[in-house]
């Protein structure tokens, strides 16, 4: 059986590749000049980065990693 930890941090993961996914879709949304469906991404990604920061509570390392493994995509 898995543990508390053990599950944050899977959820936490598939969050993180959901959310780099999202970036892609949106940084191709951009390029092709599609501004309405960027925008919904963009709304997409705060959601779901709100959801993990207020709920999931990831172990504070890997939390705190996958922010900003995420705030340096949005750089890009």
């Amino acid at each position: 059986m898995l543990n508390d930890r053990t599950i944050d941090q899977e959820l936490g993961n598939r969050i993180g590749d959901l959310l780099f996914e999202a970036i892609r879709l949106q940084d191709s949304a951009r390029r092709s000049g599609d501004t309405e469906t960027s925008e919904r991404i963009a709304a997409f990604i705060a959601a779901v980065s709100a959801a993990e920061s207020a709920c999931l509570r990831t172990d504070e390392s890997g939390g705190a990693l996958m922010m900003s493994r995420l705030d340096e995509s949005r750089v890009h």
